[in-house]
């Protein structure tokens, strides 16, 4: 079985409301720190992004920071010093294709309009089979029941297959996300071909 040496994290660039969202985002980075699991994220100089990084760097673990020129300039994020490596792309098109190809999988955090375009083009791709990649989202304080519950509604009224709802594993702690990787790898690297 091929190991998880590299997870991209997807989250919100904000706090959010609830001082829990900052919390799990740190402890998320010292986690795979801790786990020898290199991160990549999207180099934000603030809110759940800063946190997860700093979570990863607390435990002297590999950052890779992913960012665009117009971003990086607008907010000069002071990690930039810190992580062990910094991209800056041109768009975010490159910037997303670069983050997924340098990762054996995904984690989600609670994010707004840009977590979810990344949530669901990882979906999309492993749905198509073009990638093989486990995604976790991490469904801090419930944040994310109300997107399960549309996915279920969604697959009720015909617009989704229900062996697609499983291209997502939720967990509801920090502490069952590495087990939750390296299970969904292996049942991800035993499974049959499947039609989209």
């Amino acid at each position: 079985m091929s190991q998880i040496k590299t997870v991209v994290v997807f989250c919100g660039g904000s706090t959010g409301k609830k001082e829990i969202f900052m919390k799990e985002a740190f402890a998320v980075g010292k986690t795979l720190a801790e786990n020898n699991i290199r991160l990549i994220y999207g180099a934000g100089g603030q809110g759940m992004m800063r946190a997860v990084a700093e979570g990863a760097l607390s435990e002297d673990g590999y950052v890779i920071g992913t960012t665009i020129q117009s971003l990086f300039g607008i907010e000069r994020p002071d990690l930039a010093t810190k992580v062990s490596k910094m991209e800056i792309f041109q768009t975010m098109y490159e910037r997303k294709v670069s983050m997924t190809k340098q990762a054996d999988a995904a984690v989600v955090l609670p994010g707004g309009l840009g977590t979810m375009d990344e949530l669901f083009e990882l979906v999309v791709l492993r749905q198509l089979g073009i990638s093989k990649q486990p995604i976790i989202v991490l469904n801090t304080d419930g944040y994310y029941n109300t997107l399960r519950q549309w996915l279920f509604e969604m697959t009720g009224m015909g617009f989704a297959k229900p062996h697609q709802l499983k291209l997502i594993h939720f967990v509801d702690t920090v502490e069952e996300i590495v087990p939750a990787l390296r299970f969904q790898k292996k049942l991800i690297e035993q499974e049959p071909q499947k039609d989209a």
